[in-house]
C-alpha cells in the first residue's frame, strides 16, 4: 500500500500536495497513510472492516477511488482538525469523506464511477446468461475478431457441427 502522492493519478497530484503544505502551514502535522491499494489490498482492508477490526468506512473492493489512484488518506495532529482541512480540500474542488470517514479525500465523483462501474460490471454479467442475449454477445464478440459473416452464422445455426468440423480434418 503506497502512501505517496507520485503514484495519485497526475490530475490530484498537484491539489493534494497543496493540501498537505496548507496543513503542515497550519502546524497540523499531516501524515498521508494509504494512497495507491492494489486489489487484494483492498480486499484484506474490507475484510478488516467486516471483521470490525477497521474503524473507519472501507469501500467494497473494487469500488474504490484508492485502487486508482483517485484518493488519499490523510491524518493531522490534532485529529479533531480534519474537518477544518476538508472544507480546505472542498474549496480546492476536491471530495472530504465527511465525519462519516474524515481522512478520505479524493478526486470530485470518483468513488461513484467506479461504483457504477461495478454495477454496469454485474448487470452485464447477468444479462450476458440470458438465453438469446448471451448468443448476440458472441456474434459482436467474433464479428470484432474479423471472423467472416458466414462463419459466424454457420456457427450459430449449427455449433456442434461447426465445431467438430475442425477436429476431423
Amino acid at each position: 500500500m503506497s502512501a505517496s502522492l507520485q503514484s495519485l493519478v497526475p490530475e490530484l497530484q498537484p491539489a493534494a500536495a497543496e493540501l498537505v503544505r496548507a496543513a503542515g502551514a497550519a502546524g497540523l502535522l499531516p501524515r498521508v497513510t494509504s494512497t495507491l491499494r492494489s486489489h487484494s489490498q483492498q480486499v484484506r482492508l474490507y475484510a478488516r472492516y467486516l471483521a470490525g477490526i477497521q474503524q473507519l468506512p472501507v469501500a467494497f473492493p473494487g469500488t474504490s477511488a484508492h485502487e486508482y489512484g483517485e484518493a488519499f488518506d490523510l491524518v493531522v495532529s490534532p485529529y479533531e482538525a480534519l474537518s477544518d482541512v476538508g472544507a480546505y480540500w472542498e474549496s480546492l474542488g476536491g471530495t472530504w469523506g465527511g465525519n462519516r470517514d474524515p481522512v478520505h479525500f479524493e478526486l470530485p465523483g470518483a468513488s461513484q464511477a467506479h461504483q457504477h462501474r461495478n454495477i454496469a460490471f454485474i448487470a452485464d454479467l447477468i444479462v450476458g446468461m440470458i438465453p438469446g442475449v448471451s448468443q448476440v454477445e458472441l456474434v459482436t464478440g467474433l464479428l470484432s475478431f474479423g471472423f467472416p459473416r458466414s462463419e459466424i452464422l454457420q456457427f450459430l445455426s449449427e455449433p456442434i457441427q461447426y465445431t467438430t468440423q475442425f477436429s476431423t480434418r
